[in-house]
């Protein structure tokens, strides 16, 4: 199969430079393009991983597991799947200062705006970035957010006081409840706080025995101790999110923050399907970069599959967890693919292997980008 590859014609920067700088991009025009509302309610979601290295590498550092690695903090665009702004710090600061932690909020909330959108944000935070200081932060910036609450003693008493007759069934989550109480934060100076609880509950067989299994560490020390007794045969794990969203249900807030989830996808696509998974330079700097290079990589598969439908998973999603390929499944369908280009007659000719079976959404992905109105 052949397409034609039809050239736009050159185009001067509007302002007349040799390279289009930062002012003439005109950011978020393919948001523009696809007529997409910029007032609707942005999602951000912000969290770090870990990348293990080897040798001498400047800024890396041994993490809570003992290797050598650096811990990238990235904060996405959730309803698009692009990364915003990230920072590369050493693998023993997987957990940031307030202070740090707000800057890089501040900064991936300066990005949207350059991406032209104009409505409400709500951040969705892990509780390793819990700090009063960063609320306060993302409150001053007239955000909203949803924040993991580490368990402690203060949710357990907590938890005692929720009656059993406010628990109601998650949504879209087997055997999980969700109830709701007001939580007023120490050295908090608003109104007070929502606390969404969510409990699920599980047999004596679904709770490993190993003291690092996740589950555990949800279960209220007390009813541990009873299992471990053999005194009771099931108990409930407790999750605990705070939240300044007003309007909404304790159910459809706990919906909401469980989709952060999809930032770990993200940034298993960015090491598995781009090259994040690896920091190949001594310099710091130089790794900064790397990692601003895979990160605009991972957004430009994201927008490959916003632009043309073919591109984009099948099946059904919630509109918090839009379904994208993977980058690694994007290669072998639309980037790496061997044809030839045949310039004859006046025209650019992509010639496509015979029999390629994703010809027709290379064809109409290429179309697509195409027919973007110019910068």
């Amino acid at each position: 199969m052949s397409e034609p590859l039809e050239r736009p014609e050159h185009r001067k920067p509007p302002c007349g430079c040799r390279s289009l700088p930062a002012r003439c991009a005109r950011p978020g025009r393919l948001d523009r393009a696809l007529r997409r509302d910029p007032q609707t309610e942005a999602t951000i979601d912000l969290d770090a991983t870990q990348i293990e290295v080897h040798g001498a590498k400047a800024g890396a550092a041994r993490s809570r597991h003992g290797a050598l690695s650096y811990a990238p903090h990235v904060a996405f665009w959730a309803e698009r799947g692009r990364a915003l702004t990230g920072e590369l710090l050493g693998g023993n600061r997987e957990r940031l200062a307030a202070a740090q932690a707000a800057t890089i909020a501040r900064r991936a909330l300066r990005m949207l705006r350059a991406a032209g959108h104009g409505g409400a944000v709500r951040f969705r935070i892990d509780s390793a970035y819990y700090a009063i200081e960063l609320l306060e932060a993302l409150r001053k910036a007239r955000a909203r957010f949803t924040v993991s609450v580490p368990r402690s003693g203060a949710m357990w008493r907590l938890v005692g006081q929720i009656a059993e007759d406010a628990w109601l069934d998650a949504q879209d989550l087997d055997g999980a409840q969700v109830a709701e109480i007001a939580y007023s934060p120490e050295c908090w100076a608003h109104e007070p706080l929502r606390l969404i609880v969510r409990r699920t509950h599980y047999s004596a067989a679904q709770i490993s025995t190993s003291t690092a299994a996740r589950r555990r560490k949800t279960i209220h020390p007390d009813q541990l101790a009873l299992l471990a007794g053999g005194q009771i045969d099931s108990a409930y794990g407790y999750s605990f999110i705070a939240t300044d969203i007003a309007e909404d249900s304790a159910v459809a807030v706990e919906h909401l923050h469980r989709h952060r989830a999809q930032i770990e996808e993200r940034l298993g696509d960015a090491k598995l399907g781009q090259a994040l998974r690896r920091m190949p330079c001594a310099d710091h700097n130089a790794n900064r970069l790397w990692m601003t290079a895979a990160l605009t990589a991972l957004n430009l598969t994201a927008m490959v599959c916003d632009l043309c439908p073919a591109a984009a998973a099948s099946g059904k999603a919630p509109a918090e967890a839009p379904l994208r390929r993977t980058a690694k499944t994007l290669r072998a369908l639309l980037f790496c693919v061997p044809a030839r280009i045949i310039a004859t007659a006046r025209q650019t000719i992509l010639r496509l292997p015979a029999g390629f079976r994703h010809a027709e959404a290379l064809s109409v992905t290429y179309h697509a980008a195409l027919a973007l109105p110019a910068p």
